[in-house]
């Protein structure tokens, strides 16, 4: 069973959090993933070879999940001595290390770093550039991330991923630079983008550490008992033959494939292997900021995001069906230190997992899960609040457990007259899957983006003109449009689930005092403030304009 786990630093680099995997039993094996992915492309092997080890595969420095490390650039033996301090606070003291691609620097620079520590290092596809590939890779490899007004980034970087399995290096689109294989699958150009996305415009911080690492001096210095492979169709085997001069305790071997590579890994680090390791630490707050932890629960585990505070009720923030905790994290960072707050991805959002099957996509049943997190939490009472889907999740969680739930804040809620209902059901989040030309990333751009234009946003018509400042900052649309290509079928499912929720009838059966608001540019404030006209208990509010400042009007409201 692989595990997924934050543990908080405050080394060299200041406070952050590392995310990471954990699988098995055994002595401790550090494995590093390659740019710009995380620690999910390591799953088939993390799953095949605990058996034989503890493996720990933590997302590198502002990849994945893990916070980065406030540097514009870095050297590799920045990112090695990073990977050591998370380590050192997992008590490893001694492992063996397998890095692939970026993470094969990573390991070799790692090595050399701490080589009494280190058991053994094995790198598949180790980059070693000439100068002039280098000077040429550096200056064209790595084009800065920047968010464009209408989408169109999204289309290029579809394209650049594309090529990655067609051309090395992917802009030299010549005949001289064609990989003879199959171009990547639908699927995995999909999963490549979104880790690339997850990254932002860092992404080029681990690339520039990978592409300006010098192997060779570290390999003719190397202590540590090292195998340097790779193997067809990786470019990289070719690089093999530019690392003379190795030391005598380094093979560098190529192989027939990549099963064949990495089985010669594994033989390596079976002969080399490392310490005990302890069990995982207790994930630490950030202080006066959001942090995030895993949380378990049964079938799975879900990602929280949370502020503390010395005291007070926890007040929870339930994100919409196509958001997440993560979009969240704003309104929750001006009550730090006033009162805890937590955000919880609902199952197959974002970074939770999918625990749900598809014919199971109920409120109710969302409802359950987060039960069952709050539980493992150990949070016992708390005032809610949650927008769209969210609002109903949280509204269901108070009808429930009303000696948990103190008071309940529904903001934007969803539409719950049958004739509306029935056609949003129907369009208001169309289903997608991702299409090899990359043409379902604009579809989403301009579904987020006229969602602040026009109500219903499919219509674009005159009359449903939203007439407010246009909530369309482009960092906004990609930051929603990113959490929507992470869970498709989830986000439609759980949109489905908010259409037959009966929001008017489980209103009137909820006993905390309710606050419904919206802002004005809000389409549904309209709808709120009707809602709180059929139930004169709950009480009306116009939210302010900036969503920054809902968090204190919460806030405001559950401390009466």
């Amino acid at each position: 069973m692989v595990t997924r786990h934050f543990i908080t630093l405050g080394g060299q680099w200041g406070p952050r959090q590392v995310h990471y995997r954990r699988a098995g039993q055994g002595p401790a094996l550090l494995m590093l993933h390659q740019s710009p992915k995380s620690s999910a492309d390591l799953l088939p092997l993390i799953h095949a070879w605990a058996s034989q080890f503890t493996v720990i595969a933590p997302d590198t420095p502002g990849f994945g999940l893990s916070d980065a490390l406030g540097l514009d650039q870095a050297p590799m033996e920045t990112f090695a001595a990073a990977a050591l301090e998370l380590a050192d606070a997992l008590g490893l003291e001694r492992f063996g290390v397998f890095g692939f691609h970026t993470g094969a620097s990573m390991a070799v620079a790692l090595a050399r770093l701490a080589p009494e520590r280190v058991t053994a290092c094995t790198a598949n596809g180790l980059v070693a550039l000439t100068a002039e590939e280098r000077g040429d890779i550096l200056t064209h490899y790595l084009p800065p991330l920047e968010i464009l007004g209408d989408g169109s980034h999204l289309a290029s970087l579809w394209n650049r991923m594309r090529d990655q399995s067609v051309f090395f290096p992917w802009y030299d689109r010549t005949l001289k630079a064609r990989l003879d294989l199959d171009p990547a699958p639908t699927e995995a150009v999909q999963d490549s983008l979104v880790e690339l996305l997850r990254s932002g415009d860092h992404y080029r911080v681990g690339y520039g550490a990978a592409f300006t690492f010098e192997p060779v001096p570290a390999l003719q210095a190397m202590t540590v008992p090292t195998l340097v492979t790779a193997a067809p169709p990786d470019p990289l085997v070719g690089h093999l033959q530019r690392l003379p001069g190795a030391a005598a305790c380094v093979q560098i071997r190529a192989a027939a494939e990549a099963n064949a590579a990495n089985d010669a890994c594994l033989a390596h680090l079976q002969r080399h292997p490392g310490g005990p390791v302890p069990p995982p630490p207790d994930t630490a707050p950030l202080a006066a900021r959001p942090w995030q932890s895993m949380v378990t629960v049964p079938g799975g585990q879900l990602r929280v995001y949370r502020v503390d505070a010395p005291s007070g009720r926890p007040l929870l923030l339930q994100h919409d069906a196509t958001g997440s905790a993560g979009l969240l994290a704003p309104l929750a960072a001006p009550l730090a230190g006033r009162r805890p707050v937590l955000a919880v991805d609902l199952p197959g959002h974002s970074e939770s997992d999918p625990l749900l099957a598809p014919g199971e996509v109920t409120i109710e049943r969302h409802r359950e899960v987060l039960a069952a997190a709050l539980a493992a939490l150990g949070v016992e009472e708390l005032d809610a609040s949650g927008f769209g889907a969210g609002a109903l999740v949280a509204l269901e969680l108070a009808r429930v457990a009303p000696r948990q739930v103190h008071r309940l804040v529904l903001a934007e809620p969803p539409a719950s007259d049958p004739a509306g209902v029935t056609e949003l059901r129907e369009h208001g989040l169309p289903a997608w899957t991702p299409q090899w030309h990359g043409g379902h990333l604009l579809l989403c751009w301009h579904m987020v983006r006229d969602q602040a234009l026009f109500h219903p946003w499919y219509r674009r018509r005159r009359a449903g003109i939203v007439w407010q400042p246009p909530q369309i900052d482009p960092v906004a649309i990609h930051a929603r449009v990113l959490e929507l290509q992470k869970a498709p079928q989830m986000s439609r499912l759980t949109w489905q689930a908010q259409c037959d929720y009966p929001l008017l009838d489980r209103l009137a059966e909820v006993a905390a005092p309710v606050l419904l608001c919206a802002p004005r540019w809000s389409p549904t404030a309209a709808h709120a403030e009707a809602l709180q006209l059929a139930h004169p208990r709950c009480a009306f509010q116009v939210l302010p304009d900036a969503p920054a400042d809902w968090g204190p009007a919460f806030a405001e409201f559950c401390d009466r």
